[in-house]
């Protein structure tokens, strides 16, 4: 096999754990037992008197003893969306508070560092102190190296 082929295995198995990520063991059938529920991207859901809803949100609502906030967001610690024990999930007040925590699960997994976070530009995780921090224009936070932000300028400037 050559070069093309063994570059191709390597993208299908990125692409064949993102699936698994997402969705589950694709030898699990995704059908609940009996019938009784539904899967959506991995989510287990029900549907109650016309209202589909998720299962985490159940399982969250249950153990806060009533409905979530407008905007809460419930992350599930293992990624695992399938694994709605109530240890493993996490009222978010909203979604920016969970998307830093996935950027601190991110920044830990890379480099043993949850405060750091990664250059837009090279790619590289680096201690906050050393990176100009940007808010784009969804909202979201970004962050590049000074050099990078530089050099990213200057090529803006000669295309």
């Amino acid at each position: 096999m050559g070069a093309t082929g063994q570059q191709k295995s390597v993208v299908g198995a990125g692409t064949h754990y993102q699936r698994w990520r997402v969705h589950g063991d694709p030898l699990v059938t995704n059908k609940r037992p009996n019938g009784a529920g539904f899967m959506a991207n991995g989510y287990i859901g029900y549907q109650i008197n016309g209202v589909k809803k998720f299962e985490h949100v159940m399982v969250a609502e249950r153990a806060l003893g009533r409905e979530l906030p407008p905007g809460a967001v419930v992350h599930h610690v293992n990624e695992d969306r399938a694994d709605n024990r109530p240890t493993n999930l996490v009222i978010c007040p909203d979604r920016a508070y969970h998307n830093l925590i996935h950027a601190r699960m991110d920044a830990l997994a890379a480099c043993g560092n949850a405060d750091w976070r990664k250059c837009r530009v090279c790619q590289q995780y680096d201690a906050l102190g050393n990176l100009r921090v940007y808010q784009t224009k969804a909202g979201s936070m970004a962050y590049w190296h000074h050099n990078c932000a530089k050099k990213r300028k200057n090529n803006a400037r000669t295309a």
